[in-house]
């Protein structure tokens, strides 16, 4: 009884989000995706979604395909086409086949898809998979052909040929007027490519080569046509003749590689028939001789069309072949966000309905975008910073962020702060707000976010305050903890934290006592960790952060940081007892700092008391 109260609710609840011509309904259900897999709300729209898919094929890839075109929600559209894509497949693998009048209305949609101008190459190769299962269904079932489908790649060919070689290539045999749309366009497209690899990558050369060589299968599967066949051989034999000749083997032999894994996988999609195979093999002829590192390359691919006595003559569409889902979707998600902003990743990774590993991968795709512009491999505009700012401060106080996360939000929110702080003077309050609220409940978060802040702080005031906050706690969290547990992080962040501290403060005056408390308790600290045989958790872990720290900051560092540095150094590499695995990560330090450091600010200290004289030199 109660499954079957349950999937009459189901179905009650598919047919209000299905039978409604706006898109929102599903959209939110595929929001819902992005709670915790244990939720409640998670487990409803995962029940419904299948539901609709199992019961409702037709309209559940119509709806998705409307997710797509009209959803502002880059991620939530790229996941609409990803499950449509897997779901199809699935359905394609049970011998399903599209009503009609579900494809009446479905072709026209996925028409619209295929030509948006927002529509990047990424999402073209899901939509390669879904053009090819349901064109199956138009062409091969005999529902009607599609020749706006053929119209539509003419005009991808005119307009963008790497996408019309993407929707072209994985089409099963299809009749010859389709083809003859489209066919003078795509393979002249392809041709300039194929001649002209200087200006190419070898994945577009590559997808030139195989759409040229999936036009003679098509064509070879439908009718002889000796003067098309003969031209698309020279075609195919100039462009590698032409890439040995400029020296060019090895992008050809990546460009074959590319080849024979299309061909593997076309082949057991649609089983070439014997002629198929042997135009394949004519080509492998007709270039066996050009250079001497596609020897291998080519036995494979001959080996991949070898013909079998049983070969069948009708090429038949066999099941697609799984694929690692996670891995798929991950790859292609950040290649969609290498099309985006900094900003509109920013938001991405903001965005209540995308889940956990979608936000991982879009903040490390943040992270990857500003290291580059930090060094100088790519430009942001500094009003593009400007609306990082108040963005960031949004993140650090959301909820539900995995450490793994926030670790990196600490590395891009350093990315700005330092760009930011090239161009002005004004301190980031909102920044000063998070770690002053957040020291007591919230400590470790609070203060990693401040030892992420690796440039000169020139605003005493801002330091002074946050210092009023931070160090109390520090002061009471340098304690050494009376065992080890399985997570020591905490001494660890206070440690880095408590040096990140002393750093800031040796230039100011009024905070001369902080400091040489803090540092003299650091010490404290580590040595009765190590009387305790505790170091290699905590003192050692501790070592190589700094390192870390040490190492982004060293660029800025004066005398008195030099000094300061080094004197700490002495003094804890001094302490009886410790392990030569930790002094080796002093030592590192210690070469680092003298190997970076301006040679004009370096000051060797007199003795090891030599900083409690730092501020009186001010």
């Amino acid at each position: 009884m109660a499954m079957a109260k349950e999937s009459s609710n189901l179905m009650e609840k598919s047919r209000d989000v299905l039978a409604t011509p706006s898109h929102e309904g599903f959209e939110n259900i595929l929001e819902q995706f992005a709670m915790p897999q244990e939720t409640k709300e998670y487990k409803t729209a995962f029940a419904l979604f299948n539901f609709c898919a199992t019961h409702f094929p037709n309209c559940y890839t119509l709806k998705l395909l409307q997710v797509y075109r009209r959803s502002s929600n880059s991620v939530i559209r790229y996941r609409s086409i990803y499950l449509l894509a897997e779901s199809l497949a699935e359905l394609r693998r049970r011998n399903f086949e599209f009503s009609r009048v579900g494809l009446h209305e479905i072709k026209p949609l996925l028409i619209e898809c295929l030509m948006m101008e927002e529509t990047k190459e990424n999402e073209i190769k899901i939509f390669r998979r879904i053009v090819s299962i349901l064109v199956y269904n138009v062409v091969v079932c005999d529902n009607g052909g599609w020749d706006e489908l053929s119209d539509c790649i003419l005009w991808l060919a005119c307009t963008e040929p790497v996408k019309a070689f993407h929707v072209f290539l994985d089409l099963p045999s299809v009749y010859g007027m389709f083809i003859d749309t489209f066919l003078t366009e795509i393979v002249g497209k392809a041709e300039m490519i194929l001649l002209s690899p200087e200006n190419s990558e070898v994945e577009d050369w590559s997808l030139a080569l195989e759409t040229v060589v999936k036009i003679g299968i098509q064509i070879l599967d439908t009718e002889m046509r000796a003067d098309l066949i003969k031209n698309l051989i020279n075609i195919l034999e100039n462009s590698v003749k032409k890439l040995v000749e400029k020296g060019m083997e090895q992008f050809l032999v990546q460009g074959l590689e590319y080849l024979e894994k299309f061909l593997s996988r076309d082949k057991t999609m649609y089983n070439y028939n014997k002629t198929q195979c042997h135009f394949v093999k004519a080509f492998m002829f007709k270039i066996k001789d050009f250079g001497t590192q596609t020897k291998e390359i080519i036995r494979k691919i001959n080996q991949v069309v070898k013909t079998e006595d049983n070969a069948v003559v009708k090429p038949v569409v066999q099941p697609q072949e799984s694929q690692d889902d996670g891995a798929e979707y991950e790859r292609g998600l950040y290649i969609h966000l290498k099309t985006m902003s900094a900003v509109d990743v920013l938001k991405i990774f903001m965005s209540n309905a995308v889940e956990d590993r979608s936000k991982e991968i879009a903040i490390r795709r943040l992270e990857v975008v500003l290291s580059d512009h930090t060094s100088k491999k790519v430009e942001i505009d500094i009003s593009e910073m400007r609306e990082l700012q108040p963005l960031l401060i949004s993140c650090l106080k959301q909820e539900g962020i995995t450490d793994s996360m926030f670790k990196v939000l600490g590395e891009v929110l350093n990315h700005v702060v330092y760009e930011l702080s090239k161009h002005q003077n004004v301190a980031w309050y909102g920044l000063l707000d998070y770690i002053t609220s957040q020291s007591k409940t919230k400590f470790q978060r609070a203060v990693y976010i401040f030892q992420c802040l690796t440039m000169p702080i020139e605003d005493d005031g801002f330091m002074i305050h946050v210092m009023e906050n931070l160090l109390p706690e520090i002061r009471v969290r340098l304690n050494p903890p009376r065992e080890l547990l399985v997570d020591n992080k905490s001494w660890v962040l206070t440690f880095t934290g408590a040096f990140c501290a002393t750093i800031h403060l040796i230039k100011i005056p009024s905070q001369a006592e902080s400091f040489k408390e803090i540092a003299n308790k650091m010490i404290d600290s580590v040595r009765e960790l190590v009387e305790r045989k505790m170091e290699v958790g905590l003192v050692r872990r501790a070592f190589r952060d700094v390192e870390t720290i040490v190492k982004k900051q060293l660029e800025w560092y004066q005398t008195m940081e030099y000094k300061f540095v080094k004197v700490l150094l002495w003094k804890l590499y001094a302490i009886k007892g410790m392990k030569w695995e930790s002094k080796i990560v002093l030592w590192r330090i210690n070469v680092t700092l003298d190997r970076l450091v301006n040679k004009e600010v370096k000051e060797i200290p007199k003795d090891e008391f030599d900083w409690l004289k730092l501020h009186e030199a001010l």
